[in-house]
């Protein structure tokens, strides 16, 4: 078993709290509440507007494609994100795979 080092384990957490801080920063920049009901919460997502998140993580190579999307956002250049909250993000995804209400979801 391989066990990390101090210098590692520093590491890890240094980065976890950066990844946590760049986004609150840009939840800040998105307005901070879900563009559907106003919730304003722990449950709120990043949300890529034209669902293409799979296909941009997809293309990603170590974090460069990352990297060049919060560039975007930084920049002002928000129209392809949106802020939702956990349910509307769901329903989103429901309506996008053609689920419709009767088949024991209620849109």
């Amino acid at each position: 078993m391989i066990k990390m080092t101090e210098v590692e384990t520093r590491g890890r957490e240094i980065k976890d709290l950066y990844g946590i801080q760049v986004n609150r920063y840009i939840r800040f920049l998105l307005g901070g509440r879900c563009v559907k009901c106003g919730y304003r919460g722990l449950a709120i997502q990043i949300d890529h507007v034209h669902n293409d998140g799979a296909f941009e993580r997809s293309k990603d190579i170590k974090g460069s494609l990352f990297a060049l999307e919060l560039r975007k956002i930084f920049d002002g250049e928000y129209e392809d994100y949106q802020l939702l909250c956990a349910n509307c993000n769901m329903e989103k995804e429901l309506r996008r795979r053609g689920i419709k209400e009767g088949h024991g979801v209620t849109l």
